[in-house]
């Protein structure tokens, strides 16, 4: 969030924006903001300030994005202003991925991130087997072996994409805060779009035999919480953390007479926030992948590796700086791979 600072409340001082500011940060391998942290050593950063390097050249050019006092979109171009819009674009953007409470997020998904160079990615699969099981050898005696290769499969990066329509004269006049919202919208659907990806690799796997296992409840069609306790205990020896529901199966459990608790009932009316049934944090996800009737539960140190081309920018940075918003496209390229089959299990309610 960007705060107005009265002259003189503040050390910062105004960096010079130049054109290839963000291709060098990508050459670097760095963040814009990153970036902005390095120039002439840190000259222009404040290191006892809450803000980072970006949003300190935001304040001392007093480009306020927040509250009554805030700036039309034309304050981004005026003088080398122009040169923060970009990243000002992929902030709320990327905030807007990250949205909702009790909905599933990518975030839940990914243990590792990854960058590469182009789209296709070979998976690193190891097995370890109880066979293998790491343990106390007599002298001359051998220890297990690990075999660790790459895949089978490969996978590819897909594009995730929305083109803007709107001309830059058409919303110059526009307040920040009206447009970040619209930008927050953009990130949130292209969130939910990859959260579906995601969690399909996390179920069906990536072609390289690593489908998730599925148990079945005691008595099809029917949910109980013996069920549950069952399906939590399959899962040695790695321990569940994270359960993923339709609406349906939610609704059951949130129904359960052993989660009718006070103090379950309490968080749930007071904040929203769905019960942990068996500690477990329980996430909703209504596509077709769960259909009605299923339950999905991983751990999530060992969900998914998020793989993405490396780019320093969701947004076409060149088209923006020139004014030319009218089709920018917001995109991201990004594939999944499955870090280890038997940390994610899927119970079938009806079979």
């Amino acid at each position: 969030m960007n705060k107005q600072y009265p002259e003189g409340t503040h050390s910062y001082k105004r960096m010079k924006m130049e054109r290839g500011l963000y291709q060098e940060a990508e050459a670097r391998r760095l963040t814009f903001t990153e970036f902005l942290g390095t120039v002439d050593g840190g000259t222009y950063v404040d290191p006892d300030s809450p803000l980072d390097a970006f949003q300190q050249q935001m304040a001392v050019r007093n480009l306020v994005t927040s509250g009554p006092r805030s700036v039309q979109l034309d304050a981004f171009y005026e003088e080398d202003n122009r040169l923060l819009f970009p990243e000002w674009i992929n902030r709320q953007i990327r905030e807007g991925m990250s949205l909702g409470k009790n909905a599933l997020r990518l975030s839940d998904l990914v243990a590792v991130e990854t960058e590469i160079e182009s789209g296709v990615y070979e998976v690193l699969v190891s097995e370890i087997g109880s066979e293998v099981t790491p343990k106390r050898v007599g002298q001359g005696g051998e220890f297990p072996e690990v075999e660790i290769k790459m895949g089978d499969q490969t996978i590819k990066l897909s594009k995730y994409g929305i083109a803007l329509s709107a001309s830059y004269e058409a919303i110059r006049r526009v307040k920040a805060p009206v447009f970040a919202a619209t930008l927050r919208k953009i990130g949130f659907y292209m969130g939910r779009q990859m959260v579906g990806d995601g969690l399909a690799a996390l179920v069906n796997g990536t072609g390289n035999n690593d489908a998730a296992p599925v148990d079945q409840v005691a008595t099809s069609g029917t949910l109980a919480y013996s069920d549950l306790v069952t399906f939590d205990l399959e899962f040695e020896p790695f321990e569940c953390d994270y359960w993923v529901a339709p609406k349906e199966v939610i609704q059951t459990i949130l129904n359960m007479v052993e989660f009718k608790d006070p103090m379950a009932g309490f968080t749930y009316q007071q904040t929203g926030d769905l019960i942990s049934p068996l500690g477990n944090t329980l996430r909703r996800y209504d596509g077709t992948l769960l259909s009605t009737d299923r339950l999905a539960g991983f751990m999530h140190q060992f969900g998914i590796e998020k793989v993405t081309e490396r780019s320093a920018s969701l947004v076409e940075v060149e088209r923006i700086i020139n004014k030319q918003i009218e089709g920018t496209v917001v995109s991201q390229v990004v594939g999944y791979a499955k870090i280890d089959k038997d940390a994610t299990r899927i119970l079938d309610i009806t079979y």
